[in-house]
């Protein structure tokens, strides 16, 4: 079990180029918000604590390439725009997390905290 949570969340953390987060029954709201911090160390490559345009465009570039698409500025401007709350023209982790839970929190129906077979299933 603890494998299979631990494969889905690499598996989400890999998918995370703007698409919906596909939510893996089992997977708990803490789990999502820790796929959501590695999401962003993976994202700020440089380590200052912030996602500049051109990292997010690098790493949505790696992401849709690992599933054979390609990737445009466009799509890239407009993920900026919906993550960045706070008009800084960067994304923080934070920024992240509040769309990545927020995804969560949707397919959360029930609101227990899990994703269930049923939630994973919609």
């Amino acid at each position: 079990m603890i494998k299979t949570v631990k494969i889905a969340m690499t598996i989400g953390a890999l998918l995370l180029s703007g698409q919906a987060l596909a939510q893996k029954a089992g997977q708990t709201r803490a789990e999502a918000q820790a796929a959501s911090a590695k999401k962003f160390r993976n994202l700020d490559a440089d380590g200052n604590g912030k996602g500049s345009p051109a990292e997010l465009l690098a790493f949505m570039t790696k992401a849709a390439e690992k599933r054979g698409e390609t990737m445009d500025q466009a799509k890239v401007d407009r993920r900026l725009k919906r993550l960045d709350t706070d008009g800084d023209g960067n994304v923080s982790a934070a920024e992240l997390a509040a769309e990545d839970l927020a995804k969560f929190d949707k397919a959360d129906v029930n609101r227990n905290g899990v994703i269930d077979a049923d939630e994973a299933a919609q």
